[in-house]
């Protein structure tokens, strides 16, 4: 790939959900593809497939910009639309926004939040999910704590997703999230290429 573009295959024994209380339990194959992140403008698209059956589980089309691109950051997104398909192939369509904040506070540590808003446009969802998130880095190893709360259900949670870099190409990723109210527990492995 150029320089312009950015891309991924990920193979992982659940899916993933930018709401982590959603993430499926399915293994998954997940294919990322976009421009440049580092540009202030940027377009994504991610794709995920059911290894059991080779059927979609979900497209997401998202546009990103930096409205602030200092040491403190400020990104807004869109997903038009973001799609859940089911076994059978019944899609539910999603718009969303979404606002994302980091500040580093030191070279391996950055704080931050995560705003996300969505609403049906075949369906009658409706949510918005807000997180704080503290991300630490240490040679290879990588480590995402978020807190959240989403107004759907009315559910809190935590959630930790660890990364080990093995190489320049390959990525071991593992997540666990749990949600105190409903005590739902997950956990996924995952092994990602970096093309």
């Amino acid at each position: 790939m150029s320089p312009a573009q950015t891309g991924s295959i990920e193979v992982s024994s659940g899916g993933f959900s930018f709401i982590p209380a959603f993430t499926s339990r399915e293994p998954n194959l997940i294919l990322n593809a976009g421009t440049n992140p580092k540009k202030r403008l940027s377009a994504h698209i991610m794709y995920m497939v059911r290894m059991k059956s080779i059927t979609p589980t979900g497209i997401v089309l998202i546009s990103r910009y930096k409205l602030i691109n200092q040491k403190f950051k400020a990104i807004v997104g869109l997903h038009f639309p973001a799609m859940q398909v089911s076994e059978n192939y019944q899609v539910t369509s999603i718009f969303g926004q979404e606002l994302t904040l980091s500040y580093p506070i030191a070279n391996n540590v950055l704080l931050g939040a995560f705003f996300l808003h969505g609403k049906g446009r075949n369906n009658d969802f409706k949510a918005t999910f807000s997180s704080v998130h503290a991300n630490y880095q240490r040679n290879k190893w990588n480590f995402l704590t978020q807190m959240y709360y989403l107004d759907l259900g009315d559910l809190t949670g935590v959630a930790e997703t660890i990364s080990y870099d093995i190489n320049t190409h390959f990525q071991a990723k593992a997540f666990v999230n749990f949600t105190p109210k409903d005590q739902f527990f997950i956990s996924t492995v995952g092994l990602k290429y970096t093309l």
